[in-house]
């Protein structure tokens, strides 16, 4: 069997096209597609296939469609087998099949696979992944249910997701040469979405190599013009630089080979003039450190460091960084990343760990052979222990060599990983934690972002809102430039950002359904809950809820203060003020007004209590 939802929904048995029926049952059943196989309550169903508004039938109505989506989906089944795709589950239903037989699962998995070829300087294969992936996309995804607010976040994931594949596709037709192709790539790419910068580069360098240098000073000036009117900004550092590049003629810069010329050996990378800031504000102290790692290796003393952080503080951010330091002093820079999918015997994992292992081998095998090296390793708490074997086996072999190595990895990695960076940092590894942002740092961005003075009370709500994560603050920032070019306003309001509504769905995802519970609770009550409300609105035991506010903690919804006492339940809050409304964002209005109604309940209650106690 088969579910393609990157268009109009189809399943597939075979080659034979399953009939779905009325429009209603087939937005049911993307409804629980959605789900990645958990159990979707018969309210919450109702809720969403009427927009929160469900008729007095609405409950009969859900159980009437499950009942004819289980034929469909099992026309063999006898009454007395119970259903094995469509089940039954205490708490609604739930859809049981390998997330493969999704086509944007697939999708997504391509789009992995073509950047990390990309990234290993594989051009051509990275162009055939890519275009296969986009193969997969027939129209709208999740079309069928248009009309329905649930597939907002998602359809506006997937279809992001599809722009950024054909923005490296584009890329990669120009890298292998196909000129024409990637200028039309770029074209259709910029008229669909001008605000967005990276096509309009890929268009200029493409006009550049096709002969038309003029031209491709007129589109930069296009978009120059275009982005002072939306947005009220000046172009980023890529457009700026390209620029530069065609009025200088500088067709290196322009199109750099898959693997940059290598220069004289030992080369040095320079020191950043004095009064200049480096491009990530919050980050001077371990730019600094990073560079000291590169300078040593140049002199032919090995180096490494742990860049550590949790889901979105900018460990990839740091490492491209020191990468581009290292790259423009002539340095190879081997990027590696640790397979994605950890479980055993999947074909996308195996295929992320032999690319691994022949990388660390081929470093192993010839560094210092034509001069310093930096190698990034991304994501080793993903990686096999033949991955970590190998990278110990290197730091061993190669104590006085021209080589850094900067590993990222998770702040709480497991048992094994954790024994792997003990045993690097007792051979000197630096081990660099990453810190949320201060809202310090965050005004600074801001600053960047805006082109002028920002106020206080801008700054003090973004770092509330992103909690310091940079992850979370790009994304607001990204999501807040487009309500147009005076965008502080907008600050005063929460719109959840497409991505950040993908992240807290996942996380809830991980949640058992008490824990999800306690988390809406929360979210209800405020950016800071007291879990002993929580604790009354729900009826439950204040260590039960406890107890189910650490596993929150745990995939990183809510975080815990350890200035508070660990019995009261008031050392609780959301990671980040965006993360609590995209919680929000997930409850149907019917919800909502019911949890709300309990918080209020349990307030009074608190409150009588309280005052009961203060009279006696």
């Amino acid at each position: 069997m088969e579910f393609r939802l990157l268009g109009p929904l189809e399943v597939r048995r075979d080659s034979e096209v399953l009939g779905l029926g009325p429009p209603k049952r087939r937005a049911l059943l993307l409804r629980l597609l959605m789900e990645n196989g958990h159990s979707v309550g018969v309210e919450r169903l109702c809720d969403d296939l009427w927009n929160g508004r469900p008729p007095p039938g609405a409950v009969s109505s859900v159980h009437a469609h499950i009942s004819r989506l289980r034929t469909a989906l099992e026309p063999g089944r006898g009454r007395q087998r119970p259903p094995q795709v469509l089940r039954t589950t205490p708490t609604g239903y739930a859809l049981s099949f390998p997330p493969e037989l999704l086509d944007s699962v697939r999708f997504e998995r391509s789009v992995r696979q073509a950047q990390a070829l990309a990234d290993a300087g594989r051009a051509g294969e990275a162009l055939q992944e890519v275009e296969r992936g986009l193969a997969m996309w027939r129209g709208t995804p999740l079309v069928d249910a248009r009309d329905h607010h649930f597939v907002e976040g998602e359809s506006g994931r997937l279809q992001g997701l599809k722009l950024s594949a054909e923005e490296l596709r584009a890329a990669l037709l120009l890298q292998e040469d196909r000129i024409t192709e990637a200028i039309t790539s770029a074209e259709r790419l910029v008229e669909r979405e001008p605000l967005r910068e990276a096509p309009w580069v890929v268009l200029m360098r493409a006009l550049y190599f096709a002969g038309r240098p003029a031209e491709a000073l007129r589109r930069y000036e296009e978009v120059r013009a275009l982005l002072a009117r939306d947005l009220g900004l000046e172009p980023g550092p890529a457009l700026r630089e390209t620029q530069l590049a065609v009025l200088r003629h500088d067709s290196v810069s322009l199109r750099p080979p898959l693997r940059r010329a290598r220069l004289a050996p030992h080369g040095v990378p320079p020191e950043r003039p004095a009064g200049t800031r480096p491009h990530l504000p919050g980050r001077e102290r371990e730019l600094v450190r990073l560079s000291e790692l590169l300078r040593g290796a140049a002199t032919g003393r090995a180096g490494w460091a742990v860049v550590s952080g949790e889901p979105g503080v900018g460990k990839t951010r740091i490492a491209e960084e020191v990468a581009r330091q290292a790259s423009d002093a002539g340095w190879q820079v081997p990027r590696i990343r640790c397979a994605e999918d950890g479980r055993p015997g999947t074909r996308f994992a195996d295929e992320q760990l032999r690319l691994t292992q022949d990388q660390l081998r081929r470093l192993t095998e010839n560094v210092g052979g034509a001069g310093p090296t930096l190698c990034v390793v991304e994501d080793v708490h993903l990686a096999s222990d033949d991955v970590r074997g190998l990278l110990l086996a290197c730091a061993r072999k190669l104590p006085e060599a021209p080589l850094a190595v900067v590993c990222t990895v998770l702040d709480e990695p497991g048992p094994a990983t954790e024994r792997f960076l003990a045993e690097l940092a007792g051979r000197g590894a630096d081990v660099i934690p990453l810190a949320p942002l201060t809202e310090a740092a965050v005004r600074c961005v801001l600053s960047e972002v805006t082109s002028g003075p920002v106020s206080t009370d801008a700054a003090r709500r973004l770092h509330e809102l992103s909690g310091g994560n940079p992850f979370l603050l790009h994304q607001v920032l990204t999501h807040v430039r487009h309500l147009g070019p005076a965008p502080h306003a907008a600050w005063s309001r929460v719109s959840v950002p497409p991505a950040v509504r993908s992240v807290v769905r996942a996380r809830l995802a991980e949640l058992p359904s008490a824990a999800r519970q306690v988390v809406e609770r929360a979210a209800v009550i405020g950016d800071r809950p007291d879990m002993r409300l929580v604790a009354r609105a729900g009826r439950m035991p204040l260590e039960e809820v406890l107890g189910l506010a650490d596993q929150a903690v745990s995939v990183r919804l809510l975080a815990w203060s350890e200035a508070a006492s660990p019995c009261d339940g008031q050392g609780y809050g959301f990671a980040a003020g965006v993360l609590r409304h995209a919680v929000l964002g997930e409850l149907s209005p019917a919800r909502r007004r019911a949890l709300r109604a309990d918080a209020t309940t349990a307030r009074a209650v608190a409150t009588l209590r309280d005052g009961t106690r203060e009279g006696h």
